[in-house]
């Protein structure tokens, strides 16, 4: 084999192995995402949206106005004295914007955002320990799931994207500077089959690419701006109601 065939299969298998997320998490980690990996390397993922129940119409549920239009923002759902889950209406506008859910110890475990306001779950945050470790996303707004953000100890570390909508990872992002999500290095399927090729990736802010790194945006009057990483803009709770809000709010009408 020539050198060239040997770069070339060294590229692809150096690419395989990201593919395999061991610049991360290593391929026999585990994710909460649902996934599969083929012996080709090939991954899919379930890029379906599942809203985890959270019964805001149950006894334990209670509510609290925060406006005082008489329709309750934020309710909290509680099994004795530890709070399960929570919905807000950040905007108030009777359509629930954020569920929340705490584990055991009373960390956040999950989080689900609308951000367009249709009634639509537009993204999954998944939390160890009250840590965030995966953020899935549905960025087109087309309610199905097409990024996948994974972090280590609370920092980016790796992306996953579905940028066509079958269902089969075809770009993989790294983040050498963890200090700066703006700037990925991205590898690409530009031949379809399902694994990332070489000559095909982008660095986002390498040497000559001639691309400046935005402000990051804040959310505007008619909604967040969607980021490369990192955790959405809009904020989670209520003004004057924390994480650590009391069970004796006034009851659910």
């Amino acid at each position: 084999m020539d050198r060239v065939g040997v770069g070339r299969g060294a590229a692809r298998a150096s690419l395989m192995a990201l593919a395999c997320g061991l610049t991360a998490l290593g391929c026999s980690a585990s994710v909460s995402s649902a996934h599969s990996v083929d012996g080709e390397g090939v991954t899919r993922r379930d890029t379906t949206i599942t809203h985890e129940p959270c019964d805001v119409q149950s006894s334990s549920a209670r509510g609290t106005d925060v406006n005082g239009d008489g329709t309750p923002d934020l309710i909290q759902v509680f099994d004795g004295a530890r709070e399960l889950c929570r919905s807000v209406d950040l905007n108030f506008d009777a359509r629930v914007d954020t569920w929340v859910y705490f584990d055991a110890s009373g960390q956040v475990r999950r989080r689900e955002s609308d951000y367009d306001r249709d009634g639509r779950i537009d993204e999954i945050a998944l939390y160890q320990a009250g840590v965030l470790t995966e953020q899935h996303r549905a960025t087109t707004l087309g309610g199905r799931l097409d990024t996948w953000h994974f972090f280590q100890g609370g920092k980016l570390s790796r992306t996953e994207r579905d940028s066509d909508g079958d269902g089969v990872i075809d770009q993989w992002w790294e983040y050498p500077d963890p200090e700066r999500e703006e700037c990925p290095r991205i590898h690409s399927d530009v031949d379809g089959d399902g694994r990332p090729d070489p000559g095909a990736t982008v660095d986002v802010c390498g040497e000559g690419s001639g691309y400046v790194p935005p402000a990051r945006h804040t959310p505007g009057p008619t909604g967040p701006t969607f980021q490369p990483g990192g955790q959405g803009d809009v904020p989670v709770e209520l003004e004057g109601q924390g994480d650590s809000a009391e069970p004796g709010a006034e009851e659910t009408p």
